[in-house]
């Protein structure tokens, strides 16, 4: 997927590529709180989202402050990419789940994206 936003401060586009997955009509998807683009969308903002090769308006937030929410769906998430494990530097147990205290350590840092389409 691409997402396109406005940067808050400069006001012009950036467009990046995230791995994402659906929830319903809501499409989420994660970054590292390092990462800068997420910030962008703090309190909530108007974006672009391309998925196989369509794009749609979608009214987009950052979830940074709900570890409990943010875990839940990280765990989903790494079901579904468990190659992406390490890029939350968590651990795979032989099953493939994550190791609970990596992934309770990642939620903390992690940022849970979500994006619900503008009609």
């Amino acid at each position: 997927m691409l997402i396109t936003f406005t940067g808050r401060n400069s006001g012009r586009q950036f467009t990046i590529p995230v791995r994402y997955f659906r929830d319903g009509e809501t499409v989420k998807s994660f970054t590292s709180a390092e990462s800068q683009w997420w910030r962008n969308l703090r309190g909530g903002a108007d974006v672009v989202l391309r998925i196989e090769g369509r794009d749609a308006p979608y009214h987009a937030t950052a979830v940074e402050n709900d570890t409990e929410e943010v875990k839940k769906r990280l765990r989903h998430y790494l079901g579904l990419f468990p190659q992406d494990a390490g890029y939350h530097d968590i651990r795979l147990n032989k099953d493939k789940s994550p190791v609970s205290e990596d992934l309770e350590e990642a939620s903390r840092s992690a940022i849970l994206v979500e994006a619900k389409p503008i009609r």
